[in-house]
């Protein structure tokens, strides 16, 4: 077409077992047991082609790229780095990262965050004083969580997604493109930054353990296993739920 490149999707192996997922624009990586990663998806090859006979303890997707911790916290990314974004500080060590669109952004052992890559709207300007015992990359902004379960966000305030509500303390957070939720104490959630569909609007009487955002709509798990959503329903991505 017009001389472009055609790539072909890549589906997993349907025997593959994972201990853990995560999902960029067009493509997924899981790691295995053994640490080695796998990824699929659709795009250029080198999104989805993992560093050969590497293992990692963690893996986080953003846009077109990915980023994976080794076991010694030294970082590897692929995919495309037209704005530095796979390409990590040498020298450092992290216990935890989180990719954005073109960012990512990782914990020191100290809680002090960093991150490389796109920094147009100051995304990747992860603020020296402060420290984090998580850390969740969206579009244009990043969120930690702080020790005392306040959350600190950097990055685009224009649409309010990285202006946390004050006065709220939670035990985890999870980003989006344009949203961050929070996940208190108690099992409810609160959300800040874009609610089109009403993902960021949690039902009052849903209790989760854990918290996953989507595009334009966010996924809870109960205590029991079962899931609840809410958001944009328009491809069937809140339900089933029970």
């Amino acid at each position: 077409w017009g001389g472009r490149t055609i790539y072909r999707p890549v589906w997993p192996p349907g025997d593959e077992r994972f201990v853990s997922l995560s999902s960029g624009s067009l493509h997924t990586c899981g790691l295995r047991e053994d640490g080695t990663a796998v990824c699929w998806g659709l795009g250029a090859a080198v999104r989805t082609w993992p560093p050969s006979g590497e293992s990692f303890i963690a893996v986080s997707s953003g846009s077109f790229h990915t980023c994976a911790l080794r076991d010694d916290g030294t970082a590897v990314c692929w995919g495309e780095d037209d704005e530095g974004q796979t390409s990590p500080p040498t020298g450092e060590r992290f216990t935890a990262l989180s990719s954005g669109a073109r960012h990512t952004c990782a914990l020191r052992d100290d809680g002090t965050a960093v991150c490389w890559g796109q920094n147009d709207e100051g995304q990747a300007s992860a603020p020296a004083e402060e420290r984090f015992t998580a850390i969740s990359s969206g579009a244009d902004h990043t969120c930690g969580l702080r020790m005392d379960g306040t959350v600190h966000c950097w990055g685009d305030k224009s649409a309010s997604y990285a202006t946390p509500p004050v006065g709220e303390t939670f035990v985890a957070i999870g980003s989006d493109s344009y949203r961050t939720c929070g996940l208190r104490d108690d099992g409810t959630v609160v959300c800040w930054g874009f609610d089109r569909a009403g993902e960021a609007t949690a039902p009052d009487d849903v209790r989760v353990t854990s918290i996953s955002t989507g595009r334009s709509h966010t996924c809870g798990l109960r205590a029991d296993g079962s899931v609840a959503c809410w958001g944009s329903d328009d491809d069937g991505q809140v339900w089933p739920q029970r």
